[in-house]
């Protein structure tokens, strides 16, 4: 009685200790990841930030205007009234050096290395929301199958016993057989431990680090180019637009160098008061004026910020070079990776095919003594490892295509 009510308790027990994970589909977890990543959120704020200073960049070319109010008595007895000061000014740069549009510039160029660097951040969060959705489905239906091969095993340990108790096959084979069971028995341990890691992996990369997860489901796929211009693709991945920007940066930094030896013109206006009684006209004074700044000697810190800014832009030009040969590499490797791992599972898919009806046959051969263990115990071990070859190649498709897309800066997310 007491051993039933365990053996009736142990299911119980068991779901408690290990609760059902919770199935997660791959939009689920993009939206997901969309609004809870802070590297994501980072990007997007910065580029936010980077909007608001372009928009602020161009105050330059509008009319600055000030105004002041005052009271003062410094008549510690009070017998004199207290003087009353109003003013309100306006200036206007006419002209200054082109300072102004470098700063302009300088600001769109920010801007621009924001939203690469945007586009670098959601296609990087990409991949990895990718990768560890195709390593969690990977993992569930590397159970199924471990769990199919150590049946497998189990049915053939069986099948040998019978042929070892009858006296046709050898106390090795026999022995060997009930050794491949044990490994089968393992990689099914293996593979249930792997799937709670990819589970938590998968749970981390979309934000439910409490809460485990279960992929349902499939990952969008599509089908790479046969060819690909590899340098229109280059000129589209946030790392050359990047360097694109800071090439921009530079040119910027050198126009705003070079306005330091051009003079610049500003007009100023003023109306002010200062009396005892605000409401008198005498003491009221409005004033205009033109001012031409011309620079004559900074002691050569204007010379030496030209030629550091004209350094900035040689530099800014050969990283650039280095980095697109780099992205250009990049590029087609993924692509040709990308093209590979389409074929490489269709061929790993064939051969499974092939070795299930071959596996199926040598089985009814050994049955019948038409086989020896030796030769059987070849086409069961292919037949394995063409299973688990086709079940990595369907893993490996998917992350190459999001490899792809990483490089040009491309992303399921939104």
């Amino acid at each position: 009685m007491f051993r039933m009510a365990i053996l009736l308790l142990m299911p119980a027990v068991v779901h408690a200790a290990n609760p059902p994970a919770n199935p997660v589909s791959y939009q689920f977890c993009l939206e997901s990841v969309a609004i809870s990543n802070p590297e994501l959120l980072s990007a997007q704020e910065s580029l936010r930030s980077q909007e608001e200073l372009v928009a602020g960049s161009y105050s330059a070319f509008f009319p600055s205007v000030n105004a002041s109010l005052g009271v003062s008595n410094n008549d510690p007895k009070r017998t004199v009234d207290p003087q009353y000061l109003s003013s309100i000014g306006v200036s206007y740069n006419l002209f200054s050096g082109l300072r102004d549009r470098a700063r302009v510039r300088t600001a769109r160029a920010n801007l621009e290395i924001a939203r690469a660097a945007l586009d670098s951040v959601r296609a990087k969060v990409s991949f990895q929301l990718r990768q560890a959705f195709a390593q969690a489905l990977y993992a569930r239906e590397n159970i199924l199958l471990t769990r199919a091969i150590r049946e497998r095993r189990a049915q053939n340990e069986r099948l040998v016993r019978a042929q070892y108790e009858s006296g046709r096959e050898n106390e090795g084979s026999y022995q060997f057989s009930k050794s491949l069971l044990e490994q089968a028995e393992y990689d099914e341990r293996v593979a249930r431990d792997q799937a709670v890691i990819a589970a938590q992996n998968l749970s981390h990369v979309i934000g439910f680090d409490s809460t485990e997860v279960m992929a349902e489901g499939e990952v969008p796929i599509s089908a790479p180019p046969d060819e690909a211009d590899a340098r229109k693709l280059l000129l589209l991945t946030p790392a050359h637009r990047t360097q694109s920007a800071r090439i921009e940066l530079a040119d910027a930094q050198f126009e705003s160098a070079r306005s330091g030896f051009i003079p610049s013109l500003d007009l100023s206006g003023s109306l002010s008061y200062l009396g005892t009684q605000p409401t008198l006209r005498e003491n009221r004074n409005l004033g205009f004026g033109i001012a031409l700044t011309i620079p004559l000697f900074s002691g050569l810190s204007t010379f030496r910020d030209l030629r550091s800014a004209g350094a900035l832009q040689e530099s800014a030009a050969q990283t650039r070079n280095a980095v697109d040969f780099e992205t250009l590499s990049g590029l087609r490797q993924a692509l040709f990776v990308f093209q590979q791992s389409i074929q490489r599972l269709k061929v790993d898919t064939n051969l499974k095919t092939a070795a299930t009806i071959r596996a199926t046959i040598a089985r009814k051969r050994y049955n019948h003594g038409l086989l020896m263990f030796e030769q059987w115990d070849i086409i069961e071990t292919d037949l394995i490892t063409r299973q688990k070859n086709a079940l990595a190649s369907k893993r490996d498709r998917i992350i190459a295509e999001g490899s792809y897309r990483q490089i040009q800066g491309l992303g399921d997310l939104p």
